[in-house]
């Protein structure tokens, strides 16, 4: 692999000029932005900018994003950051629960029911109802954003102060990062040993993944989304 710029914390630098096959040869996770934002390939030599001019997106918001799905301690900057950038991080947000009910789930679903094949009836209703218990949590948590934040955020930005502000939105916003955590239980330590490994494994990674993308989802609306919001419910109160 190419050596790239490090930072005094020894984290790559991710910069505008950076070629888009660079970034992703630093850190192949982040093709899976490229999928929400629905960015073509191939797409040669360009660089960073020039594929962000290229898709009407900022690149300090882009590199952001990539920084926080590849730096676990980074902090953003949200001063470098413009009102405008809000609707693309709603776009980028809904894109993802887009990716989560399309792709991951039904990923999770059918490894669900692959690890069920060699178990008796007892241990499959456990581990079934413990997955859609967690599918509905999860579900529950994208439609309370999809029809109560994100509106929120929309009709600030088109200049419409609301009754409620963002802090209270949030409040009431359950943080499913860790409710992942049973199922993995079951699947490591109880189920039979008739049950393959490698299929275990198989539900394990797309569970672990789920778990972390999760949680780069929740970070972006509490580093990013949040305190922009509030900055603008601020100024249009003045």
């Amino acid at each position: 692999m190419k050596s790239y710029k490090r930072d005094g914390n020894n984290r790559i630098v991710y910069s505008k000029d950076m070629k888009l096959i660079e970034l992703i040869d630093a850190d192949y996770e982040l093709l899976s932005i490229l999928l929400r934002l629905d960015i073509q390939l191939p797409f040669g030599d360009v660089s960073v900018e020039e594929m962000c001019r290229r898709y009407d997106m900022s690149p300090t918001l882009f590199l952001m994003i990539c920084q926080v799905y590849a730096c676990a301690d980074f902090e953003p900057d949200v001063e470098s950051l413009q009102t405008s950038d809000l609707r693309h991080i709603i776009s980028y947000l809904r894109a993802s629960h887009r990716f989560y009910l399309e792709s991951m789930l039904p990923s999770i679903a059918e490894g669900v029911e692959r690890v069920l094949e060699s178990c008796d009836a007892k241990q499959s209703a456990i581990l079934r109802r413990f997955y859609e218990s967690y599918a509905e949590e999860v579900r529950a948590h994208l439609h309370y954003e999809e029809s109560v934040i994100f509106p929120h955020v929309e009709s600030l930005l088109n200049g419409s102060a609301a009754k409620k502000n963002m802090s209270d939105y949030m409040a009431h916003h359950t943080d499913i990062c860790d409710k992942v955590d049973d199922i993995k239980s079951i699947v490591i330590k109880y189920l039979p040993e008739s049950c393959p490994t490698h299929v275990r494994c198989d539900l394990l990674f797309n569970l672990f993944r789920m778990r972390d993308d999760l949680s780069k989802h929740t970070l972006i609306e509490l580093k990013l989304l949040t305190p922009m919001v509030i900055a603008e419910e601020r100024r249009l109160q003045q």
